[in-house]
């Protein structure tokens, strides 16, 4: 599986965002995004059908045709939020019922989070106690169960624990096994850490890569 993005141009007014951008991305990478806030964000934005492009064309390549679609695509977001009159396990029931046809392994609750290292969270307790280290995790949980085919993941934070940064390498590096991860990040220390390959959009083309 490929996203193939070709000579995408976006412009905010007079501003030039994208100047026919263009790279491949494959399932199997985590691809570090840099460069200016706004061409980073309107990337993103193109990528998850959330703004339109001027022109150019983007595509995703499964078993050799184009199955781009928003259904396809995940973005996930700089603070995780949850419903937050509900338990981890009520959540999860919730979020496992209405997502079974995108899961091709189904496990019990507690065996999903122990994914996550949240197996030892009472059962009782809200989510709206939830830590921020907690909501990144059931953040995860939620991706890893149900494997979207293209994963934009915001900006992350600048996390000082280093425990805590390589369980999250370690769940990306699952979830990139079936998924095509772009990480927009302004932390060189992260990106280096989490990604595979580094790419900067300089003067809206994207350049760098392998």
């Amino acid at each position: 599986m490929r996203l193939v993005i070709r000579d995408i141009v976006k412009r905010n007014q007079d501003e030039l965002l994208l100047d026919k951008a263009g790279y491949t991305f494959y399932q199997g990478k985590v691809y570090g995004i840099s460069g200016k806030e706004k061409s980073r964000r309107a990337l993103m934005a193109c990528i998850a059908f959330e703004d339109r492009y001027d022109s150019g064309s983007m595509e995703l390549i499964c078993a050799g045709r184009n199955c781009m679609a928003p259904a396809m695509v995940v973005r996930f977001p700089e603070e995780p939020a949850f419903p937050e009159f509900l338990t981890v396990r009520e959540f999860l029931k919730y979020y496992i019922d209405i997502n079974r046809r995108n899961i091709a392994e189904s496990k019990t609750i507690d065996e999903y989070l122990a994914y996550v290292e949240l197996e030892h969270v009472r059962s009782d307790r809200m989510l709206k106690d939830f830590t921020w280290e907690e909501r990144m995790r059931l953040e995860f949980l939620c991706l890893l169960i149900t494997a979207p085919p293209v994963l934009l993941i915001d900006n992350l934070r600048s996390i000082s624990n280093v425990d805590f940064l390589k369980d999250i390498k370690r769940y990306i590096d699952r979830l990139k096994e079936s998924s095509i991860i772009l990480l927009e990040s302004t932390n060189n220390a992260v990106t280096v850490f989490l990604c595979d390959e580094e790419l900067t959009i300089n003067n809206g083309c994207i350049q760098g890569g392998v």
